[in-house]
């Protein structure tokens, strides 16, 4: 192994998850909670997104003004079909989030020659629906404006890619403190596919009247890392993606110029000013040494994930985290783990932070299983919430979910607990949640004065899930008060297990308890 290798972000331990098992038979991260931002709802669109898609992927989470936000792309049934089309929704505690609202519409791709950057030409002999896809979601100027983008893609069926040559390119407008959003620019369009300004459904941002947007676009565009995420949907020709990625180290039998050796996904973290760690899918790492105007690119096995992305970020208690869907089957994507490090370099101690699969409700082209394409909140922002990573995932390409890690990462506690509640603010201190939102986990003051941990469930597909993890040990005591507001169908079931979830022992508490 290289140095150059040995230098780049690896997997240092000896713990890998079980297939066989939604949450691979780990330990737990204490704490780490999963909240369901939206729930895909074709027969009642009212209830969720009002347009009745019911496939949702694509997250990206900021933090802004003591606000969440995250944008997601949406199509009606399957990947890369349809008339897609991108939301903004916000929260303020990361648990209970607004309505979405659309942040890039619907577009029709006209008919006519596309050119493709091999030289060949495409012929769309009719006019077809674009649709988003995202790479990069915020970004965060100096003077503490905050832009959304996305990507226009066209593709008449599933099987052509929507980037790169055949693209129109990237859109962006700004998001206000109040959530609303100005007009909508494109800030990149693929003028080597044939687009001009005059066939843009929306204008360039230069013709934009307010010169402090147009300055905030200029200083994205000058932002060599954050403009490294658009690198695989504009495709090698653009010359504005300023980071030079010349070496790049092969597995035995991928040849050069192969899929293997595309940049996608790309997320980044500083050791130092000048130390840069990068991470793409498929367990590529990368390492820069100055700043960020170059990597060493190299395949990293013991990073065990497939075509979903990975998250790599440093942690408010000064140690980093990387988050992925610990799996080698593209189509099972699960479960969402974290490993951590004191260097940025070598990582350990992986943990679960949400080993939930529920059914997938609707059919669609693509739709992998499993909590997956993993986001944080990037470097670089002027605030970030207290004493949590978070984290945005879809599931099952149908649901977007958060999920709120405490920091430090840890899968043990010391002490046995003692819990009242009272010191519950939105979400349920050192207890692991599986929130959504029909089945919703919160904390819950009863008359008035009684705190409590409040558990209802109404979802046939999907359940409600609190855990919380104790020191192990050969012999425990276990005592609860619990109330019920009515007879139920389904049992509250309540298990005492070993770490990797076993159980000890079981109660029901059901139809006629």
């Amino acid at each position: 192994m290289s140095e150059n290798v040995k230098n780049t972000p690896h997997y240092a331990g000896n713990e890998f998850a079980d297939m066989l098992r939604h949450d691979g038979g780990l330990l737990h991260a204490v704490g780490a909670s999963s909240y369901q931002v939206t729930r895909a709802n074709r027969s009642h669109p009212e209830w969720a997104d009002g347009f009745g898609n019911t496939y949702n992927h694509g997250p990206m989470l900021t933090f802004w003004c003591g606000m969440f936000y995250l944008e997601y792309l949406s199509n009606p049934v399957s990947e890369h079909t349809g008339a897609g089309m991108s939301f903004l929704t916000r929260s303020k505690d990361g648990i209970c989030w607004e309505k979405p609202v659309v942040s890039f519409p619907e577009i029709t791709i006209p008919a006519g020659q596309y050119h493709c950057s091999d030289g060949t030409v495409i012929e769309v002999p009719e006019d077809k629906p674009g649709f988003m896809h995202q790479r990069m979601g915020f970004f965060h100027t100096k003077d503490d404006r905050l832009l959304v983008s996305g990507f226009y893609g066209h593709a008449p069926h599933h099987d052509i890619c929507p980037w790169q040559s055949y693209g129109v390119g990237r859109v962006v407008r700004e998001v206000f403190a109040d959530g609303s959003m100005g007009e909508i620019y494109f800030i990149r369009y693929l003028d080597y596919s044939g687009w001009t300004e005059e066939r843009l459904p929306f204008p360039y941002y230069k013709s934009a009247g307010d010169a402090g947007f147009i300055a905030a676009c200029d200083e994205l565009l000058a932002d060599r890392l954050v403009t490294q995420q658009w690198r695989e949907e504009h495709g090698w020709n653009d010359m504005q993606i300023g980071v030079d990625m010349p070496h790049v180290g092969r597995r035995k039998g991928i040849a050069a110029n192969s899929p293997f050796e595309s940049a996608s996904s790309f997320c980044w973290y500083h050791i130092d000013e000048n130390t840069v760690m990068g991470l793409w899918k498929q367990g590529k790492v990368g390492r820069s040494d100055d700043g960020g105007k170059s990597f060493f690119i190299a395949y990293e096995p013991s990073f065990a994930t497939s075509g979903a992305k990975s998250w790599g970020q440093k942690t408010e208690d000064g140690r980093y985290a990387i988050a992925y869907a610990n799996s080698l089957s593209s189509e099972h994507r699960y479960p969402l783990v974290a490993v951590t490090s004191d260097d940025g370099v070598t990582f350990d101690d992986m943990v679960c932070l949400c080993g939930e699969v529920p059914p997938r409700r609707y059919d669609g082209v693509y739709k992998d299983f499993g909590p997956q394409y993993i986001r944080g909140i990037c470097e670089g922002h002027a605030e970030y919430p207290a004493g949590a990573f978070w984290l945005c995932h879809s599931m099952n390409k149908e649901d977007i979910f958060v999920t709120r890690v405490p920091v430090p990462v840890r899968k043990e506690v010391a002490e046995h607990i003692h819990d009242t509640f009272d010191n519950c603010n939105s979400y349920v201190t050192n207890w692991n949640v599986y929130s959504t939102k029909w089945a919703s986990v919160s904390p819950y003051v009863m008359y008035g004065k009684q705190p409590c941990m409040r558990i209802a469930d109404r979802d046939p597909c999907d359940y409600a899930r609190a855990m919380r993890i104790f020191p192990k040990s050969k012999k425990v005591t276990v005592s609860l008060d619990i109330m019920s507001a009515g007879q139920y169908e389904q049992d509250l079931e309540i298990d005492v297990t070993d770490g990797r979830g076993i159980p000890a022992c079981r109660a029901f508490f059901g139809n006629g308890f």
